[in-house]
């Protein structure tokens, strides 16, 4: 069994602004829950696998996200800010 996660990131008009992420893996499969001994052991394998694909697809988005943003042109040194400790 699988479970999928989609992430996009749009701007405030609903436009993409980067390509749709998907990211998937394996899931324990219902009948892998026998009875209530061994719930804990499949319930935590499926945990594990549902926490590392949220954040593999958070890191992939990310990761996307920021090319995106070095794309940009920098700031302007004149429009820098001044800040001083």
């Amino acid at each position: 069994m699988k479970m999928e996660i989609n992430i996009k990131i749009t701007n405030d008009k609903g436009d993409e602004i980067i390509t749709p992420v998907t990211v998937d893996t394996e899931v324990p499969e219902f009948d892998e829950f026998v009875d209530a001994k061994n719930f804990r052991e499949v319930f935590h394998k499926y945990e594990k696998s549902v926490l590392k694909i949220r954040n593999m697809s958070a890191r992939v988005a990310s990761e996307c996200y920021l090319t995106e943003l070095s794309k940009k042109k920098p700031i302007p040194k004149s429009m820098k800010l001044n800040i001083q400790e």
